[in-house]
Order: structure tokens, then C-alpha cells, then sequence
């Protein structure tokens, strides 16, 4: 078996043994599942992020349009 993953309170890596379907034992679990929610996504959307900075770049045009009047 391997060892857990998981950090003590301390900071130091658990010495228990993983359970056999995870890397972490049963009492760093937690910790599993909290990596694999904080994760980064793996692409990014490059179609969203050119229709938003498009969208800022417009609105900010009409705002500057608009009050420099």
C-alpha cells in the first residue's frame, strides 16, 4: 500500500497507509476531496473571454461617448 497523502495539523505528512481506492486514508479524506474541488479548470473558454472583453471594451466606449458630452 501507499501513504497517505494527507498533511497533520502540523504540516507533516500522514504515516498511515492509503485506503485502496484513494491516495489518502481514512481520516485525510477530506482533504481529497477538497483538492479535487480547488482544482483549476482544465481549458480555457476562449470564445467567453473575448465575447466579455468585447462587451467591456463596448460599454466603455458608450460611457465615454455619453459623458463626455
Amino acid at each position: 500500500m501507499a501513504q497517505c497523502e494527507g498533511k497533520t495539523k502540523k504540516g507533516d505528512r500522514c504515516r498511515r497507509d492509503a485506503s485502496a481506492d484513494s491516495s489518502f486514508c481514512t481520516i485525510h479524506q477530506d482533504q481529497g476531496i477538497r483538492a479535487r474541488e480547488t482544482r483549476e479548470p482544465e481549458e480555457w473558454d476562449h470564445d467567453a473571454i473575448l465575447k466579455a472583453a468585447l462587451g467591456f471594451a463596448l460599454v466603455g466606449v458608450l460611457l465615454l461617448l455619453r459623458f463626455r458630452r
